[in-house]
């Protein structure tokens, strides 16, 4: 993983923005029950995105890193974390919404998927963010369609925390909705054994 290059974010590019025709294959998988990017939308981030990494405008830690190959420096996918939940001022008992956020992963091209990439990506950003960050949990959601990601889950020591049967639709059948979480101490104690 590291901090955007202008080349990486012009392969992200080539993956976001939609193809003239259908659906890049990694839509079928990454949420499909949401919305797409537009063209508009995806070239904004995107252009968003180099402004960052020429100014270097990067916030401490880190909300999205490029995921590469680290033999070749070739552009895989990327990490994300983003807000589930975003803090609140504490009331006058002390009760408050804790700031929850939660982990992303892409790995754009098939002939990548299956090659370790995700699981690799997705234990070094679990630790990054346990290193640098002040959460006591880290979570994902996906849906039993993505069998990649569960196994990810599994693999990684992720507990299947929830599952909402057939909450999702997704090419005319239903699929369950999953999330897979870890603890700081249990990630800590598997990382130390």
């Amino acid at each position: 993983m590291r901090d955007w290059t202008p080349a990486d974010i012009e392969a992200l590019r080539r993956w976001i923005v939609p193809p003239e025709q259908g659906v890049h294959k990694w839509q079928l998988f990454d949420g499909p029950f949401y919305a797409r990017w537009t063209a508009e939308g995806a070239n904004g981030w995107c252009d968003g995105l180099l402004r960052r990494a020429h100014d270097g405008d990067w916030p401490a830690v880190r909300e999205h890193l490029a995921v590469v190959d680290s033999a070749t420096g070739r552009f895989v996918g990327q990490v994300s974390w983003y807000w589930e939940e975003r803090p609140t001022e504490e009331s006058a008992d002390g009760t408050a919404l804790l700031p929850w956020r939660r982990l992303g992963l892409a790995i754009y091209d098939p002939s990548d998927w299956s090659a370790g990439y995700g699981t690799e990506a997705l234990a070094l950003w679990t630790d990054y963010l346990f290193r640098t960050a002040d959460g006591d949990r880290l979570d994902y959601a996906t849906w039993s369609g993505n069998a990649g990601m569960c196994r990810i889950g599994a693999k990684l020591g992720f507990t299947e925390e929830a599952r909402f049967r057939k909450a999702r639709k997704v090419r005319g059948e239903l699929y369950d909705a999953v999330v897979y979480g870890v603890l700081r101490e249990e990630w800590e104690a598997r990382r130390a054994g």
